[in-house]
Formats: structure tokens, sequence, C-alpha cells
């Protein structure tokens, strides 16, 4: 976790939670204690409770009978209706990325690919989760579409926290980064529709990994 100084305490927890969730920082039903974060994040608690307050409002994070404040369980039928809706926002980004790329940014983009390699070589899964969201996050950004990116952005927030179940699969332990690779490579060749054609595949193979470690339904 990042320490958070310099600018409003409470704006800058509720980014911090928000980017940790969709990081897969905080896992679903393990409550978020205000005093450790306050100890990670190096700020009091005040700021702290009120970010989450905030997320509990918003019906990001959830608060259990006793007061526990938690992510919420994600199911496998929750998870399979939001699935659909990624691919065709995400692959719709990543197609309207690809004519916007300089090739300055492309040679940033080729060096991020190539640290995510890196630790999902090491089977980091901390650093990969911060590296692969900052790597589609980087692609979509290039969409230059801020409304898309929104949208984008809250279902990241909704199916981030279980992300962090990826390395639990023996197959995408060793391909985690492949279609990062197929993507980078479709952007250097300027191919918009292989570009989202990947994306989609790369949110397939993610999907097929973590659905087996969810439940099917929330009384399952």
């Amino acid at each position: 976790m990042k320490k958070i100084e310099h600018q409003s305490l409470s704006d800058q927890a509720y980014h911090a939670i928000r980017d940790g969730m969709q990081e897969g920082l905080f896992i679903p039903m393990e409550p978020l204690v205000i005093r450790t974060l306050a100890a990670n994040y190096g700020i009091s608690a005040t700021p702290i409770r009120e970010a989450l307050q905030r997320l509990v409002a918003e019906r990001l994070l959830t608060v259990l009978p006793n007061r526990s404040i938690v992510v919420p369980r994600m199911t496998q039928r929750r998870f399979r209706e939001l699935m659909p809706i990624r691919a065709a926002l995400e692959g719709m980004a990543a197609e309207l990325a690809v004519d916007k790329f300089t090739e300055e940014e492309i040679a940033q983009l080729s060096e991020l690919t190539a640290r995510v390699e890196e630790v999902a070589k090491r089977h980091d899964s901390a650093g990969y989760l911060t590296l692969n969201r900052e790597f589609h996050f980087t692609v979509y950004r290039r969409a230059n579409n801020p409304e898309l990116l929104q949208l984008i952005n809250d279902l990241w927030l909704k199916v981030g926290p279980v992300f962090t179940g990826l390395f639990d699969d023996e197959h995408f332990k060793h391909h985690a980064n492949d279609e990062h690779r197929n993507i980078l490579a479709a952007i250097e060749r300027r191919d918009a529709e292989a570009a989202g054609r990947f994306m989609r595949q790369d949110i397939d193979i993610a999907a097929k990994a973590l659905l087996p470690l969810m439940p099917l339904t929330e009384g399952a």
C-alpha cells in the first residue's frame, strides 16, 4: 500500500482504497479494519472511516450484521452477468485506443508488458495484479472516452477483489501475460480489430480461472 500525503486525506484514502479494490488487494468478505488501513496508508483513522462510509454509500462495500465492513461476496452468477459487459466495453476501449497511441506511448506500453512478464515469471501475485491493472488502464485511457473509462472503472471495482485468486489456477499462472503481449503486438501494427479481440480473450481466460473459486449463488 502506498503512503498518502499532501492532499485531502479523505479523498486520497477513498481513491487509494478504490485502487486497492481494483487490484485485488482486498479479498471479498475479509473485514476492512480501520486501524490497520490507517497504519498501512500512514494516516489517521478519521479519513479512512470517512472513505469507507463513502464506499458503503456507493454500494461498493457492505456492512455485515456485526458492523464489519467488507467487499461484497462475488458469485458465479453475478460474475457471469458482468463478463459480457466487460468484454464489450473493454474490447471497445482497446479498439478505440489503437490509433491514438503515439510511438513513444507504444514503447512505454512495451516496457510495461515486460515488467508484467517479470512478475508473472516469479509468480508474484501482488506485483502482477498491480501491473495488470496499470497495463489495462494504460490502454483504456488512450481511447480518450471519459464516459467509457468511467464505466470500465465501475466494473473493475466490482470484479477486482476476486482477481487475487488468479494465480491459484496453474494454467493462468504460466500464461498470465500471453494476451497482454498479443494486445501490444496488435497496437504496434495498428490492428484495432485484433486489439479488441485479444482484450476480450484476456478477460475470458481470467474468468475461466476465477469462476471455480466462487460460490454459484449467494446462498450456496
